[in-house]
């Protein structure tokens, strides 16, 4: 029997009457398309801003750990943003990126956080706390060794900065009628030392482990100027000219040693501004490079990416200290007290100032980049957490 057919009292079947189904009306359809191409828009929204958490490590944390998540409170853990730069300070660490400053203690603990919206976010440590900033503009936060705040604001766009390992600050923004204005302040924030630069742009401006020399690197038309000056006078100290070649970084291997770093080459300088020694790329491509204690590194390569290098040591004279071949390309160079953390694609390896292995860690990295501490212990960083490796 048609499963359509009833029987009745009188046993005669009876066609049941199949309903039909009424046709959903275009407003609905409407409505409903409309909804489902909302859920897509956000959808794709959710994917540009996330883009960051859907890196390969990312989704392997997300669905290689079951239930298990990583909450934002807990150790080790911070904001994923763009443009992140990490800087040791002192056994903890600092985090800035385009959205959010954030300042960890030894054992990952929050110190600071504040929310912000950076261009060229930058962070900048020592023993006695951190330093952020957005070059370009006026906006800085300064903080001590226990995340208090300083009260500093800068009056005009900020070019560079610097920190000793005792937090006296070099800070250099522009001034009216000048190319650039040096400002050094103590670690108390005290205003102690003040210096306009008429002829050339402030690439780095660095004070003395002792509180007492300020080095200026300057770009010039022809080339790159390296000032000194004593903080307790006004007299210029020396003036060294580097023509055809700039020197955009500066860094004190010691009270009476200065490295100035250029695309081309390293120069070894004396605080009195004898030029000791030199250090010539060649064919090489400069490729990244670290300040020690009493040492300076660095690694240059003949390629401009991939294919390995050279990482090289020297003393505060400039005289040749060790040699390390790499055959992968190194990632990351961070240097406390007397020894270096080398950071490639298939592991990492603590070493002396002459290069000569301590401990080291094999085995392909999904860090972006590496820290070493005073402690001795090595930070390895990804997007949104650290490991903290013993």
């Amino acid at each position: 029997m048609d499963d359509r057919e009833a029987w009745t009292d009188d046993r005669k079947p009876v066609k049941k009457k199949k309903k039909k189904r009424r046709p959903l009306s275009f407003t609905l359809r409407a409505v409903l398309a409309g909804l489902v191409s909302l859920a897509l828009i956000a959808l794709g929204v959710w994917a540009v801003l996330s883009r960051d958490r859907l890196s390969s490590e990312n989704l392997r944390e997300t669905f290689g750990r079951g239930s298990e998540q990583t909450s934002a409170n807990e150790p080790f853990t911070y904001e994923v943003g763009t443009g992140q730069v990490f800087s040791s300070a002192g056994n903890g660490f600092a985090v800035a990126s385009s959205s959010a400053l954030e300042y960890l203690d030894r054992d990952g603990r929050k110190l600071f956080k504040q929310l912000v919206s950076y261009s060229r976010p930058t962070a900048i440590g020592s023993e006695n706390g951190v330093l952020f900033c957005d070059l370009g503009t006026e906006k800085l936060v300064w903080l001590d060794a226990d995340g208090n705040r300083k009260m500093l604001e800068p009056s005009a766009e900020i070019q560079t900065a610097s920190l000793n390992q005792h937090g006296w600050l070099a800070l250099t923004t522009g001034a009216a009628g000048y190319k650039s204005l040096v400002t050094v302040y103590d670690d108390q924030g005290k205003r102690v030392y003040e210096w306009w630069s008429g002829t050339g742009y402030v690439l780095s401006a660095r004070v003395s482990p002792d509180n007492k020399l300020l080095a200026v690197a300057c770009a010039e038309i022809g080339g790159g100027q390296v000032h000194a000056f004593r903080l307790d006078s006004e007299e210029e100290v020396f003036e060294s000219y580097f023509p055809d070649e700039l020197p955009f970084d500066l860094g004190f291997l010691g009270n009476d040693s200065i490295c100035a770093i250029s695309e081309d080459a390293m120069t070894f300088l004396s605080a009195s501004g004898e030029i000791r020694e030199r250090f010539v790329f060649g064919d090489y491509y400069l490729m990244d490079y670290e300040y020690g204690e009493s040492f300076a590194a660095v690694y240059v390569s003949p390629y401009r990416s991939g294919g390995g290098g050279y990482l090289e040591s020297f003393n505060v004279s400039g005289e040749l200290l060790g040699v390390a071949e790499q055959e992968r390309d190194v990632l990351s160079l961070s240097a406390a007290g007397r020894q270096l953390l080398v950071m490639t694609g298939g592991g990492w390896t603590v070493c002396n100032a002459e290069l000569h292995s301590q401990r080291s860690r094999e085995g392909l990295l999904t860090a972006k980049s590496a820290l070493l501490r005073e402690d001795g212990n090595v930070l390895l960083l990804g997007s949104y957490q650290a490991e903290r490796v013993r």
